[in-house]
């Protein structure tokens, strides 16, 4: 089971200290607790270099290895000063499910720290990312810049849109042959839906 902590901004790495010490003396079931970051490029006298970024405030996720969700302790994290509220749903459940919970997954995945995807995109078409943690999110997509080499991805988290923007890797045009075959096919598949 996934669960979301909303904390007070700026206090997400002590919230995550905290939870971590609380979980490993409460429970014997096996956890993890991320406060996710992206990998982000930002020039810095001069040069670029990259740096670890919150990829949004005030919250921290929660994977618990526990068989029911009566047993994980809601009253004693919520007596954690910098912890606001425990995310739920209207029918009183609080473990991540639908979308949240392939949110959840997805930082899991990637041990809540999201590295640079390598893109494909030129003028005109659509862009293909063909590498790296946000492989897959090409339909979410909603800006690109190549001058400072980010894309902004858009997610659906609760009740609440978050656009998220992400450095990424763009492939130059003079690509290997099997990349570009790919890429040939994806945008001839988006011209050409009906084609397999």
């Amino acid at each position: 089971m996934y669960f979301c902590l909303s904390c007070l901004t700026t206090k997400e790495e002590e919230t995550r200290e905290r939870v971590t010490k609380f979980l490993s003396t409460a429970t014997d079931c096996e956890f993890l607790v991320w406060f996710p970051k992206k990998e982000v490029r930002e020039k810095r006298m001069g040069r670029y270099e990259s740096v670890e970024k919150p990829m949004f405030s005030n919250y921290i996720f929660i994977y618990w290895g526990g068989e029911s969700e009566s047993d994980f302790p809601f009253y004693d994290l919520k007596r954690i000063p910098t912890v606001l509220r425990i995310l739920g749903y209207d029918d009183n459940t609080h473990a991540l499910k639908g979308t949240d919970l392939e949110f959840a997954k997805w930082i899991h995945t990637h041990d809540g720290h999201i590295k640079q995807s390598k893109v494909i995109y030129r003028e005109g078409q659509r862009i293909q990312i063909t590498d790296g943690p946000l492989k897959g999110f090409d339909g979410n997509v909603i800006k690109v810049d190549k001058h400072h080499k980010r894309i902004t991805v858009r997610f659906m988290f609760g009740e609440t849109v978050s656009d998220i923007s992400f450095s990424v890797e763009f492939l130059s045009k003079d690509i290997d042959p099997a990349t570009q075959q790919r890429y040939d096919q994806f945008c001839l598949g988006l011209s050409h839906p009906s084609m397999v």
